[in-house]
């Protein structure tokens, strides 16, 4: 018969000798010591939509959470955000403020990028650190196309390959004690097999093989000491199990559980001296209780889940007398501790340029109201994409906090029942199994932080004067609109410029300037975070979710051009192009560009005749001139006159590279003058600048308004509403507003957001816009 006791808190338990106080003292110190070098945060993006047309723009939320708790996160105060494509290429790649944990920005997606899947990846110094190989890097896949006709995503082929691998519970298999052992069938692409088949012992089939869910399954068994095992498929795969079977040990299996406890079956070998024996549950680094027992044959353990305050994935975790970790089991607990997201529309159907009105309520698991900080989007059906199964539960209860893709995460949140339950537990057993990784004689690694939320830099001084030494010095802080300050740099050079500045003076490059004389000859040496990143993202293993698309998309048929309601056709696209392209400059590299023009133009034209009869284009894009001493010229030191923009000149190259160095030509080319042009590199250089990535500048998305509506001018959006600011009042409710567009079709609206306790919300509902 079964001993049974129940989880206590930490300091109501009995220790029976000295040592074992020590002993639990010292595995609480470690796992605090291993949770303190994790990261602290987590990084989730909402997007507004799934799927963007080039020359769109991407508009985005970051929830910055704390990563025990997920309530809003203050610690880190800026956000690097790169997109990258489809071949590790960087496309976009800047710096946003975050505001009491939240980031809302905009990206703008170039006409020139290709179709295909592009990543946001997230970083701060909270939520990514060096060295760190095993982290999971924050992200959102997004599909980008030419136009949404080509937004259909094609069916991966089909992989003849079959992955056939077993887990047991908790760690290890021992010979003589009942124990579960789980499975997992994939194919080449990773997506799921159901499978049907029977395990082997020594030839000898014990016991039937059927997936449950997702190809994933699992049997109980008792294995044998030296026998065979296999399972063996229906069409004849055989696969081994590769497991040591021990000869003793300790297995620990749930059992039971309900909305009140689990509870825990643990065997030992036959045989064995009765010991003592510890349980510690966590959850996401937090340590919620440990009980103890003494264990001689068997014994069942309950772990009261009031003790876990948050929904999600609880460790549980055995040690034994020597508290030595011997087995480990993930569970997921409290999935009713959300916030419960209502959507009230004021009808279902719309007009076109309708005006449309929703009213949200947010509540907890007990219907209280909440005050939550929520991000909603409204766009049409077709720009969902179905190859993206992410929402803010599936990326901070699953992805986030074990490794490997997960096939359809959003499945374990469409409702709360047993079925789910259970194929959340298959996904622990399989996906989620480990043999005690955080082991605490030998802890997991998280690297260090090394991202800043401020700029910082050095100012060197060249010459060898040494009056300044142990003086401060000053650096001015300026932007492309003109506003400017002053930093201060200590006796050393070394100066900050805080998020706070870089708040004041956002709006894309930060232009730094020494001041100093010039004859100490002052160099700015500036951080640059990002090519560290690059180098610690490369390092790791991306794992994004899946999802079989023969299973959810819906294909639609987008052949039809949107149309006005004044007849207007709107064009897939309109291309507009000119001979003459000039770089882009910002306001400050043009202004610096404007002055060099006019005070440092080398080009000259000489009267020789050329292939266009305007002479010849002296000292221009690298080209150089006739040597002193030519016959027509006399080289730059005669006959020197000022090119005129938008003529044509020839230009020609000569070097002193022939016979006995004599100056030869060795390149001529057609041009057509447009000014001088200088390298932002030199026009930095001639104006004493330094210039490093600020904050990317604030853009509104824009609503139209009643007057706006009343407009004949076609309206073809197909993001309605993007508001990453909502906050619902005492009551929970909040109220939005938007216009319907010319687009008659199928439209989608999101709310994702967090309270100020760490519960997140998700809802979706959609409405149809007909023309009349």
């Amino acid at each position: 018969m079964y001993k049974r006791i129940f989880f206590l808190f930490i300091f109501c338990i009995l220790i029976d000798k000295c040592y074992s106080q020590v002993a639990i003292d010292t595995v609480i110190e470690n796992l605090h010591e291993q949770s303190s070098a994790n990261p602290s945060e987590v990084l989730y993006f909402q997007t507004s939509k799934g799927i963007y047309e080039t020359g769109e723009d991407l508009w985005f939320k970051a929830y910055q959470l704390d990563a025990q708790s997920f309530g809003l996160s203050d610690k880190s105060k800026t956000l690097y955000l790169q997109m990258i494509n489809s071949c590790d290429s960087i496309v976009w790649q800047e710096k946003y403020p975050i505001e009491s944990g939240v980031v809302s920005g905009h990206i703008y997606i170039n006409e020139k990028l290709s179709n295909g899947d592009y990543f946001l990846f997230g970083y701060t110094k909270g939520s990514f650190y060096a060295k760190d190989t095993i982290g999971i890097i924050p992200s959102r896949k997004v599909k980008i196309v030419k136009n949404i006709t080509h937004a259909q995503v094609p069916e991966p082929p089909k992989d003849s390959l079959c992955r056939f691998e077993i887990y047991p519970e908790g760690g290890n298999l021992v010979a003589g004690i009942p124990s579960i052992l789980a499975f997992k069938a994939t194919d080449g692409n990773g997506l799921p097999i159901n499978v049907d088949g029977a395990l082997f012992q020594d030839g000898k089939l014990i016991t039937d093989v059927k997936s449950m869910h997702d190809g994933m399954g699992s049997i109980l068994f008792t294995p044998c000491l030296g026998s065979a095992y296999y399972v063996e498929l229906k069409g004849g795969k055989k696969f081994p199990l590769q497991e040591t079977i021990h000869s003793e040990g300790i297995v620990m299996r749930l059992i039971k559980r309900n909305k009140k406890e689990l509870t825990f079956l643990i065997s030992q070998s036959a045989g064995t001296a009765v010991q003592p024996i510890y349980l510690m549950c966590q959850i996401r680094g937090m340590l919620c209780c440990v009980g103890k027992g003494l264990l001689k044959d068997n014994l069942r353990i309950n772990i009261p889940l009031d003790n876990i305050p948050y929904q999600g994935i609880a460790e549980i975790t055995l040690f034994n007398g020597d508290m030595e970790p011997v087995a480990e089991r993930l569970v997921y607990v409290h999935p009713d501790k959300k916030l419960h997201v209502a959507v009230e529309l004021n009808k279902h159907t719309y007009t076109i340029r309708e005006k449309a009105t929703a009213k949200i309520k947010v509540t907890d698991e007990s219907g209280a109201p909440v005050q939550a900080n929520l991000g909603i989007s409204v766009y049409e059906r077709a720009y969902s994409n179905p190859a993206d199964p992410v929402n803010i539960f599936t990326h901070c209860y699953l992805s986030s906090q074990i490794r490997g893709r997960i096939y359809n995460p959003a499945y374990y949140f469409e409702r709360v029942d047993k079925e789910r339950s259970s194929a959340l537990d298959l996904l622990f057993l399989t996906q989620g199994w480990r043999r005690y990784v955080w082991a605490f004689n030998n802890p997991v690694y998280h690297g260090e932080m090394f991202l800043t939320d401020e700029i910082s830099g050095v100012q060197r001084i060249r010459s060898k004067r040494k009056e300044l030494q142990g003086s401060e010095q000053l650096v001015q802080a300026s932007n492309a609109d003109g506003k400017d300050g002053l930093i201060f740099a200590d006796s050393m050079g070394n100066f900050t410029v805080d998020a706070d500045i870089m708040n004041d003076f956002r709006g894309g490059y930060l232009y730094l300037k020494p001041l100093l004389p010039k004859d100490f000859k002052p160099e700015l040496v500036i951080m640059d975070c990002f090519p560290q990143i690059d180098s610690v993202r490369k390092s790791r293993q991306p794992y994004y979710p899946i999802v079989d698309l023969s299973e959810v998309m819906n294909m639609q048929s987008f052949d039809v051009p949107v149309v006005s309601g004044d007849s207007t056709i709107l064009l897939d696209e309109v291309v507009i192009t000119r001979k003459a392209v000039s770089p882009f400059r910002d306001k400050m590299m043009g202004k610096l560009d404007s002055l060099a023009q006019r005070d440092l133009n080398p080009a000259w034209v000489c009267d020789c005749a050329s292939g266009t009869g305007n002479g010849y284009l002296n000292d221009y894009r690298g080209y150089s001139h006739h040597p002193v001493g030519c016959s027509t010229c006399g080289g730059p030191l005669k006959n020197k006159s000022v090119p005129v923009k938008g003529k044509s000149y020839e230009v020609i190259k000569y070097e002193p590279v022939g016979p006995k160095s004599e100056w030869i030509v060795t390149d001529i080319d057609f041009v057509v003058y447009n000014g001088p042009e200088f390298s932002e590199e030199e026009l930095l250089r001639m104006n004493n600048l330094w210039r490093t990535q600020g904050y990317y500048a604030a853009r509104e998305f824009y609503q139209p308004d009643e007057i706006d509506m009343q407009l004949s001018t076609p309206d073809a959006r197909n993001t309605l509403l993007w508001e990453p600011s909502i906050v619902t009042d005492e009551k929970g409710e909040a109220m939005v507003t938007f216009y319907c567009s010319d687009i008659n079709s199928s439209f989608v609206g999101v709310i994702e957001g967090v309270d100020g306790s760490g519960l997140l919300g998700n809802e979706v509902f959609d409405f149809g816009v007909v023309r009349y």
